[in-house]
């Protein structure tokens, strides 16, 4: 695990994966101050998971998708996501995240990132609120698809294709 300033430095630029970005932008996309993020990116290439290079006299970031923790490192930008924040207050059972995004690599510039939230959630409309604020940020659509704990588990006794594919995905918090 990667302390928090790494960690949401880590979480915006994996979610950027194929774009070349200056730290200005990592740090607003992480929603953290310049400085940290810059010592956050600093960290993150001493551990070979960033690839610095300079572009028309600026330097810029992106993930080092070569490297072998690659993969674990995306998950970790997955699970480090602020959805907690997000859900404070509401009754949270598990959230995955799925489809395309949910892939190292996967997905393109204009995918949306589908959470699964399990859980008895009172006002969807400030979760999903929330998760936006989130998404805008990364400059990334949040789309949460929510589903009681009951709905959850018939639908996976059922074999449900959109419940097998978040079981599939990235556990970001709770248990299976």
């Amino acid at each position: 695990m990667f302390p928090r300033t790494v960690a949401l430095v880590n979480s915006a630029l994996m979610l950027s994966a194929d774009t070349p970005l200056p730290a200005a932008d990592i740090a607003r996309a992480a929603g953290v101050a310049y400085t940290p993020a810059l010592s956050a990116l600093t960290t993150l290439e001493k551990r070979g998971l960033v690839r610095r290079s300079r572009r028309a006299g600026h330097e810029e970031f992106e993930a080092n998708t070569h490297d072998v923790h690659y993969p674990m490192a995306y998950a970790s930008a997955l699970v480090d996501l602020p959805v907690l924040e997000a859900v404070r207050g509401q009754r949270v059972y598990a959230i995955y995240a799925y489809g395309s995004l949910a892939q190292p690599g996967g997905g393109t510039r204009q995918s949306d990132l589908d959470l699964m939230i399990v859980g008895d959630i009172k006002n969807r409309l400030t979760v999903t609120e929330r998760l936006n604020e989130i998404g805008q940020r990364l400059h990334r659509a949040i789309d949460p698809f929510y589903v009681s704990p009951e709905q959850f588990e018939s639908s996976k006794e059922r074999g449900d294709p959109q419940v097998a594919s978040a079981l599939a995905g990235v556990r970001i918090m709770g248990s299976a």
